[in-house]
């Protein structure tokens, strides 16, 4: 009779056998008597290897008409071992050993427990019927991506490194959110002087397409940096933004400026920002929203110094020379950057980014987007037509209503750091990120009693408080709906689609409501104020669906 195909093998006819039980021999009497099976005249011997038991080689007999005799020695499992090249000593990728037995396959069998270069997973030999016999061709030496998922060790959540990266993007944050939050005094300087002959609705156009760039090139950059292109992003990035805020300066219509301060700069603005947070929130976890917060108070610190460059030059020097200051600005705050931002080791995506179709049958994580976009439909409307209101409607000089885009942005940077202080230590991204938003709502209702100049900067100064929640924590806030790490890039590229898009069209259509009401503001106001108030309804929503009311940090 042929011998079974199963237990075909090498090395002096040593086979693995996954199928044959070892229930009808004891321990004892397999260390006394061992066994040899035989036939015609070619003897072999199927060694079974249990890591819950202890190191004894047991046989099981053989179907018959096979012959069972003693032999006088077993060769030791050192010497089995040996006789398996080195390349053959690997498992097949889809069986590994119980995470909780990892110490059996250190202890009893080094090499066949070995795991492979690509995983940080201990493996084993299967006892199931899709072994495969030591000498067929190895399933390490084909990886499938899908199987050899990456995992890393945990985030080292400090050290200098990892605050290093903080500084970094704070630097990022600065020139990408720091320059569109100082687009209010260009929207104003825009309508009164350099395109008069144009509406808000349109100018705005500039500044929205300027901000829905930054958050969707996400969209492109999120799966380039899983492929491990990250340098490409971030470095091609920053060269974009700076050429393009230096084309700016050249710029004299409304088309122009729409394509190369809205289009070029946004792009770059994007690349860097999308690229350089993924690889930010790579080295962290339980800090995950200190860091965030410290980086993303860099939209404050860009919200305030750029405007006042341009309050101070764009009157004495002219428009064209103010950019160009603007963008020897941004060249010298990221040339820092790319000399510290580098990407975690071992942190690469499987290099074949896949649309990750589950996500939208996920409730919480679709109500949390659908919070983000009301609540960006409605947040930079307080900072893109302050300076217009105060001109318009209180009569301020340019000087005192830049003013108020400036007090908006220092209130806005305690606003950054303090919410994600207390989200690491007591109550989690979440549960602050939802009375942020509520307050912010309120506050742009309270603008439209808001008839002084004093009482005017009192809303401002609190409104660039409250809306900081929303604008440091949304990060940590997406990071938290995104379970699998895997999936991260992917799901942080949806998520900035869907703000983008938000951001996009808010601003238009406040612009809009703004000349349908013949110069008042308040169809505006209260379009954003309503948005805004949705958009935390929305969060709070997806928070009871994804926890409950229960007391617990989310």
């Amino acid at each position: 009779m042929a011998v079974p195909k199963k237990l075909q093998g090498i090395q002096e006819g040593f086979y693995l056998c996954d199928s044959l039980s070892a229930a009808s021999l004891s321990a004892a009497s397999l260390k006394s008597s061992p066994l040899l099976h035989e036939a015609s005249d070619r003897p072999f011997a199927v060694p079974w290897y249990d890591p819950e038991g202890s190191t004894i080689t047991s046989y099981s007999p053989p179907p018959p008409p096979y012959i069972v005799k003693a032999l006088p020695a077993l060769p030791p499992p050192a010497a089995f071992r040996a006789s398996i090249p080195r390349k053959n000593r690997y498992p097949p990728h889809n069986n590994t050993w119980e995470d909780e037995k990892p110490k059996h396959a250190r202890k009893y069998a080094p090499h066949l427990g070995s795991p492979h270069p690509r995983t940080n997973r201990l493996s084993r030999l299967s006892l199931t019927p899709s072994a495969f016999p030591i000498g067929a061709p190895n399933a390490a030496d084909t990886p499938d991506p899908e199987a050899h998922e990456k995992t890393l060790a945990d985030p080292p959540d400090g050290g200098t490194t990892a605050w290093l990266h903080v500084l970094a993007g704070h630097l990022v944050v600065f020139n990408a959110q720091g320059l569109n939050m100082s687009y209010g005094l260009f929207q104003a300087y825009y309508e009164s002087l350099l395109l008069p002959s144009h509406s808000p609705s349109q100018i705005a156009w500039i500044g929205s397409l300027q901000i829905f760039l930054l958050f969707s090139a996400g969209l492109l950059a999120s799966p380039l940096v899983d492929r491990g292109l990250f340098r490409l992003c971030f470095v091609g990035g920053s060269l974009l933004l700076v050429a393009s805020l230096f084309v700016t300066s050249f710029c004299t219509r409304w088309w122009q400026l729409l394509l190369v301060q809205g289009g070029l700069t946004g792009l770059g603005m994007g690349l860097v920002f999308s690229s350089g947070v993924v690889v930010l929130m790579s080295y962290f976890s339980r800090r995950m929203g200190v860091a965030t917060g410290l980086a993303a108070a860099g939209g404050s610190t860009g919200g305030v110094v750029f405007p006042l460059i341009a309050k101070q030059l764009i009157f004495k020097i002219g428009f064209p020379w103010t950019m160009r200051v603007i963008a020897l600005v941004s060249l010298l705050t990221l040339l820092p950057a790319n000399l510290i931002v580098r990407q975690r080791p071992g942190w690469r995506g499987r290099g074949r980014p896949e649309m990750d179709w589950a996500a939208f049958r996920d409730a919480p994580f679709m109500l949390m987007m659908a919070g983000m976009f009301f609540s960006f439909w409605g947040v930079f409307f307080g900072f893109y037509y302050i300076v217009s209101y105060g001109q318009s409607v209180l009569h301020l000089t340019g000087s005192s209503a830049a003013n108020l885009l400036i007090f908006m942005n220092v209130a806005n940077l305690p606003g950054r750091f303090l919410p994600a202080l207390i989200s690491d230590a007591c109550i989690g991204p979440l549960n602050t990120i939802i009375p942020s938003t509520f307050l912010a709502a309120m506050l742009i209702f309270l603008w439209v009693g808001a008839s002084t100049h004093t009482a005017l900067l009192i809303v401002a100064c609190f409104y660039g408080f409250a809306a900081a929640g929303l604008q440091g924590l949304y990060n940590a806030t997406i990071f938290g709906f995104c379970p699998e790490p895997s999936k991260l890039g992917i799901r942080m590229a949806m998520a900035f689609v869907v703000i983008g898009l938000a951001c996009l069209t808010g601003s238009p259509i406040g612009g809009a409501l703004v000349k349908v009401g013949g110069g008042s503001y308040l169809y505006a106001q209260l379009f954003a104020g309503c948005s805004i108030f949705l958009g935390a309804a929305f969060l709070l929503l997806a928070r009871w669906v994804k926890e409950g009311w229960a007391p617990r940090k989310v």
